[in-house]
């Protein structure tokens, strides 16, 4: 079972209602739903007096107070155990998605193409797979190379094709899209003219055209449990880490964005389709 937790501000600026809300006080609704398998347990809190009872919220939430799904802006009391779902697998699963399925759309299309894939820790060696299938001009860049040993061998023996995997972060420089599923939390040399597909906002400033959010269309049935304060990507990542729904982890996102522009799967596609041609 998910537990998602919804906070309802009840706001009236005449003095009256103010008056009947304080005496009425807060509430509790709770609201279970279910779809393909998925129970989810929705507990709104009803916010009338401007202040929240966490000890009564505490004994409706229970045992699901750890990994609670809730929006980013509700502040959660750390000396009651509370602790906010964090949406990690599922995005670095749509940073590469993404990255994949611009590729074959490109196969064929832009033939010289360069493609980096920045994993640090080698937690994402299995995509190199995937990336070779649509481009033969692959660099992986990461501190653990020894992780990739394995999986280059695999490539060579299957696809024919080499991968070049070094710690220089140096090798992204003259990337065309760079692939990096983790967080970005160093400088890197990458064109300022690149792609950049993460699963989180860079904690430094990064060159490049970098897109960390990920929307698409929430799957049929989970659209009608899923709360409104939730945001397709969270909740999709609780249902694919949390209710182990893994066929979400085929999702291509129909659009990627940051915090000021967004990019869609063909955009992406016509843009590094005219930085080969230039």
């Amino acid at each position: 079972m998910l537990t998602a937790l919804t906070i309802e501000n009840v706001e009236n600026k005449k003095w009256y209602k103010k008056i009947f809300y304080k005496l009425r006080g807060n509430s509790i609704r709770v609201d279970i739903k279910s779809a393909r398998g998925v129970v989810l347990r929705n507990i709104t809190y009803i916010n009338r007096n401007g202040r929240i009872d966490w000890y009564a919220l505490d004994s409706e939430i229970g045992t699901q107070r750890n990994h609670l799904l809730c929006d980013e802006s509700i502040i959660l009391p750390e000396n009651r155990g509370f602790k906010r779902f964090e949406n990690t697998e599922f995005k670095i699963q749509l940073a590469c998605n993404l990255g994949v399925f611009v590729l074959s759309k490109l196969k064929g299309v832009v033939p010289d193409i360069k493609v980096g894939l920045f994993d640090a820790d080698a937690s994402c060696s299995s995509v190199l797979e995937d990336l070779v299938k649509y481009c033969k001009n692959v660099v992986a860049v990461s501190d653990n190379v020894d992780e990739y040993t394995e999986n280059i061998q695999k490539i060579s023996e299957e696809c024919g094709a080499e991968v070049f995997v070094s710690s220089n972060r140096a090798n992204l420089s003259d990337c065309n899209l760079v692939i990096a599923p983790a967080r970005i939390t160093e400088a890197l040399p990458i064109s300022g003219g690149a792609i950049v597909l993460s699963g989180f906002a860079p904690t430094v400033c990064t060159a490049g055209l970098v897109y960390f959010d990920y929307h698409f269309r929430m799957p049929n049935m989970f659209d009608k449990i899923k709360p409104e304060s939730l945001s397709n990507e969270y909740f999709a990542g609780a249902l694919y880490t949390k209710g182990r729904q893994y066929e979400l982890g085929s999702i291509v996102a129909t659009t990627c964005s940051n915090f000021t522009s967004s990019q869609t799967p063909r955009s992406i596609c016509d843009y590094l389709a005219r930085m080969s041609a230039g």
